[in-house]
């Protein structure tokens, strides 16, 4: 069973919203933001280049869930083991925009060993080949790398999350 129709299209709406908020955002503090090549996007993992590194930015995610990719649906490597420097969390609850080293979360997940079937479980790789998916994610909190954090950019005041 495959995603429906409505459902990819509203992600990708939120995606790019948040691009776009992402990069609005980085523009008014006086940063140059280069948007990547179709084939930098979906084959590096990278949204946007700023001072020359490579950004991938996570829309939609919350403070008690944060999912981690390193494997994708197609069963390549996701985008924790991809070419971007830093991924950055929308963070709904927090209003921010929360900045990683990839590969600092990279080395974080890789000790974790347990699987699960249970989406609602954290700190345990998670795979939906049920839904013909051959994806290897792990459900993390804010709280469990927030350590990892290396900036992050509040946008309360800035912008609206609907805009």
């Amino acid at each position: 069973m495959k995603p429906k129709k409505a459902f990819r299209a509203y992600c990708h709406k939120i995606g790019n919203d948040t691009e776009s908020r992402f990069k609005k955002l980085l523009e008014s503090k006086g940063f140059e933001v280069i948007k990547s090549s179709r084939s930098e996007d979906m084959f590096d993992h990278i949204d946007f280049f700023v001072k020359g590194y490579g950004i991938d930015v996570k829309g939609n995610r919350y403070t008690n869930t944060i999912w981690l990719e390193i494997q994708n649906v197609r069963g390549e490597d996701g985008w924790l083991k991809g070419k971007a420097k830093y991924i950055v969390f929308d963070i709904i609850d927090l209003e921010e925009f929360v900045f990683f080293y990839r590969q600092d979360l990279l080395e974080y997940v890789q000790q974790f060993t347990e699987t699960t079937d249970n989406n609602k479980e954290h700190l345990k790789w998670y795979s939906r080949t049920k839904w013909d998916r051959n994806d290897k994610i792990i459900k993390v909190k804010y709280k469990h790398i927030k350590h990892l954090q290396i900036k992050n950019y509040s946008y309360a005041t800035t912008f609206s999350k609907t805009k």
